[in-house]
């Protein structure tokens, strides 16, 4: 394996090991589990967002200017396929964070029937 290719599979692991963190650096990571939860993070502060990738996703917030999008990976842990988006929390105040998910088999022939996955995350930043 050249040295190349190690430096992938290092960086490869290490952003695996770092999306399946439940706590990051002056903020959180929310998953399915904390759906209807509030979640206190600070302003500058990081906000994780890990979601099943057998989804299309749609990520929305009552407050838009309270967050900045960093950035969108995916990866795998656990033999779990995710979607993880990064955001940086901006300002003050009590905000909801909805992720609308239509399962990726409805884009089969013949669609399934499985149901929209929504998920509500409160925000209290301070």
């Amino acid at each position: 394996m050249g040295w190349l290719t190690r430096g992938a599979v290092l960086a490869l692991v290490v952003s695996l090991l770092l999306a399946g963190c439940v706590r990051v650096q002056s903020g959180f990571s929310l998953d399915r589990s904390d759906d209807g939860t509030t979640k206190s993070v600070s302003v500058g502060g990081e906000l994780r967002v890990v979601l099943p990738a057998s989804a299309t996703w749609s990520l929305t917030s009552n407050k838009p200017s309270a967050l900045k999008l960093k950035s969108v990976s995916s990866g795998s842990i656990g033999g779990s396929d995710l979607k993880i988006w990064m955001f940086d929390v901006l300002e003050t105040g009590r905000f909801v964070l909805r992720a609308t998910g239509d399962p990726l088999c409805r884009k089969d022939a013949p669609p399934c029937s499985l149901p929209t996955l929504e998920y509500n995350f409160t925000i209290d930043s301070h």
